[in-house]
């Protein structure tokens, strides 16, 4: 090899060997974690929280409150239940509400919202906002970006006249104020519709009573969305952030904005200068936790602040990200003999579930704008469709990979005609490679005068040099396209295809073997790619253009080493679309190719692509003759 491929090779080599890296570096830091787990679970139990407990709703409801005297201590503890189904009655959420706080203390993914058969998986049903201090739906209290908050610690109870299992209400009592919470899970059937992902949603209404003898100014309170970590050590860190839609942009944050690269680490962030902030929230690579404020219940306010939360599986710490909303400053009049203390109503609708893309995309309603949180960014239009097209097949099917095997069929069917139009094109430039022999042979030392040569060619016999490229270029952004769809679906998360690869959304490993410390994962997916990459190469007719031979050359070693530590849904639908490009070569084959004729030049009209390349070459050409002719005779004055 020369030069060039040595340095190609060692690039390949070194970025492999970083991701291998990598991903000893997650494995060994895992192993420490988990040799700490019971200091850290130990660590993670929440202390007894001061609140005082109302002897009974009603008493709460009817009772004035005062001032902050000293309460007793109170154990957290599940207070209520709700259970979100289908429109088929099936189970896929499960609420837990908390009494400390008066909140949402997990959601709890059930059954087939998994969607996995991977044992340390499977043992546990998903829990979102595993937070062991602070559920959804909480208040906070001086909301700042130079302190941090204090989180409501009053102790709520149920009223069971207005509980039931599609509502809870909660009261409490904190400070003169009743505080009343009415958590109700959203209806299913809109209209004529059915809106699966409402049962991932709540409908939250709070009902703040003054019952004290003074004025209250509510200032700077807020309400917390959730918190947000990794669900497992599989799966990866860097997609936790925390997300905005402020004015119809859509913009996430990752924990990097807590450590910028100048300046001192941030222990809290508060945004107030957006201009009209419709909902926030905080989402990982599958899962999210939105909240959205009613009419006048939002300002333009949110907090966000960096937190470690417990993995699910393997028991462990991780970096996350939690997030609450500015409420609006509010006045509430004093309780007088005559006359009730003011109240304040404040509506929320909140979204704890699955990165779905079909399922956000019917609650834009509700939530506008909502699918984006799949961050597809500029590849969303084909994005989407892709995954619709999956999802289409999959309910044909019931097996994710076999949905990829298809909607890869049916992607390649799309592009036939452009795949055969460029194959002819190849094989038609392969009949040049005598007349391009001539040039390099007639001009050997002169590559700018072969290259006019060449643009001759192909304009006398009407060939695109791009032609052979085209595919190529359109199956990038398609791959491209994809590799999102994966990152974000939780379709895919513990999907098995068959054989061996049991998770598409994560690497089809079947062993590893030790080399120099690190343990090397054997991966056929991405090794299946690579070979049938280099067959379809060779099928591929020689166009001698050298800028596509280079390309053809080092297409299956980078597509290798891109995809071999990426999830296996990848890998399975590059090698899906090699196998169905060597069958449409091989039927290509059969078509006879027309002879190499010149075509007749076209007259008048506006210049085509190959003419005016041709013309800047030769005008390029002459330029170049001019200037060794001056170089030549300046040369000539200096002797002189």
């Amino acid at each position: 090899m020369d030069k060039k491929a040595w340095i190609a090779v060692t690039i390949c080599m070194i970025l492999l060997g970083v991701q291998f890296y990598m991903n000893k570096t997650q494995q060994e830091e895992a192993a420490a974690a988990a040799a700490n787990q019971p200091a850290a679970q130990q660590a993670a139990t929440p202390a007894p929280e001061q609140a005082a407990a109302p002897a009974s709703a009603e008493a709460a409801a009817a009772t004035p409150a005062t001032a902050a005297p000293q309460q007793p201590a109170a154990e957290a503890a599940t207070i209520a239940t709700l259970i979100g189904k289908t429109a088929d009655g099936k189970e896929v959420a499960r609420y837990s509400f908390r009494n400390i706080g008066g909140s949402i203390s997990s959601v709890e993914m059930l059954g087939k919202v998994i969607n996995t058969t991977r044992p340390e998986l499977s043992q546990t049903n998903v829990l979102i906002n595993s937070n062991p201090n602070q559920g959804i739906g909480t208040l906070l209290f001086g909301l700042s970006e130079t302190a941090a908050p204090t989180f409501d610690n009053t102790v709520y109870t149920v009223l069971p006249a207005q509980t039931n299992d599609r509502q809870v209400t909660l009261v409490g009592q904190r400070d003169g104020l009743i505080i009343r919470k009415i958590y109700t899970l959203k209806p299913l059937n809109v209209g004529e519709d059915v809106i699966d992902g409402n049962a991932f949603a709540l409908d939250l209404k709070i009902d703040v009573q003054n019952t004290s003898g003074q004025t209250m100014d509510v200032r700077n309170w807020g309400i917390y969305a959730g918190g947000m970590n990794r669900i497992s050590t599989d799966e990866a860190a860097y997609y936790t952030y925390f997300v905005t839609l402020d004015d119809g942009d859509f913009d996430k944050y990752d924990i990097g904005e807590f450590s910028p690269w100048f300046g001192k680490k941030k222990e809290r962030l508060l945004f107030t200068d957006g201009e009209q902030l419709e909902w926030a929230g905080v989402m990982n690579q599958y899962y999210a936790s939105l909240i959205k404020p009613g009419n006048g219940s939002g300002n333009n306010a949110f907090y966000a602040a960096p937190t470690a939360f417990p993995l699910q599986v393997k028991g462990e710490k991780s970096d996350g990200v939690e997030l609450a909303l500015g409420i609006p400053e509010f006045s509430l009049s004093p309780k007088t003999a005559d006359m009730p203390g003011g109240q304040k109503n404040l509506t929320f609708s909140i979204f704890t579930g699955p990165k779905l893309n079909l399922m956000l995309d019917g609650m834009t309603d509700e939530f506008r704008m909502l699918d984006r949180i799949m961050d597809y960014g500029i590849f969303h239009p084909i994005s989407y469709s892709m995954n619709w097209l999956i999802n289409i097949f999959h309910s044909w099917f019931g097996n994710w990979g076999w949905s990829i095997v298809a909607m890869t069929f049916v992607v390649r069917l799309l592009i036939w005609p452009l795949y055969r139009k460029s194959y002819i094109s190849m094989k038609r430039m392969s009949q040049l490679q005598p007349h391009m022999k001539e040039l390099k042979e007639k001009y050997p030392n002169d590559p700018q005068k072969v290259n006019a040569g060449m643009m001759k060619l192909y304009q006398e016999y009407g060939i695109s040099p791009l032609g052979g490229c085209l595919p190529m270029l359109l199956q990038i952004p398609i791959f491209f396209s994809f590799f999102y769809v994966l990152q974000t679906a939780a379709e895919f998360r513990g999907a098995e295809w068959c054989g061996w690869v049991t998770d598409l959304s994560q690497m089809d490993t079947v062993f590893s073997f030790p080399f120099m410390g690190w343990e090397v994962p054997v991966n056929v997916l991405p090794i299946l790619m690579a070979a049938t990459m280099i067959i379809q190469m060779h099928m591929t007719p020689a166009t001698g253009d050298p800028t596509q031979v280079k390309i053809m050359r080092w297409m299956p070693l980078l597509f290798f080493v891109f995809c071999y530590t990426y999830p296996s849904a990848l890998a399975l639908y590059w090698t899906t679309t090699n196998v169905i490009s060597i069958i449409q070569t091989l039927i290509i084959k059969r078509v006879p190719i027309p002879e190499l004729t010149k075509v007749a030049p076209k007259k008048g009209g506006k210049k085509g692509f190959f003419q005016r390349m041709m013309e800047a070459q030769q005008a390029a050409l002459a330029e170049q003759q001019r200037q060794q002719q001056r170089n030549a005779q300046n040369d000539a004055m200096r002797r002189r």
